[in-house]
């Protein structure tokens, strides 16, 4: 039926957009992880391990991006009417 298919596409709506949020959660504990882990390497003005320190969380960070994104996308596609 047309409810419930709404009711079925609502709930996966919400369950993506929690996922979002845990998501956005670890993207912020990540830079946390990342603060504690350059400071070090600032501190003693190694720019290269610095550099190496940001490329390793910024793959992490980027990847966890686009988890969100593509979970966007499928809400975005979830809120369009059903044909």
């Amino acid at each position: 039926s047309v409810s419930a298919d709404t009711a079925g596409r609502a709930i996966k709506a919400q369950t993506l957009k929690a996922e979002i949020m845990m998501k956005e959660g670890t993207i912020k504990s990540v830079k946390q992880e990342f603060g504690v882990a350059v400071y070090a390497s600032m501190e003693k003005g190694d720019q290269a391990d610095t550099a190496r320190v940001f490329g390793e969380f910024k793959s992490r960070i980027d990847a966890l991006n686009a988890e969100i994104a593509a979970k966007r996308l499928e809400i975005q596609e979830l809120d369009k009417p059903s044909q």
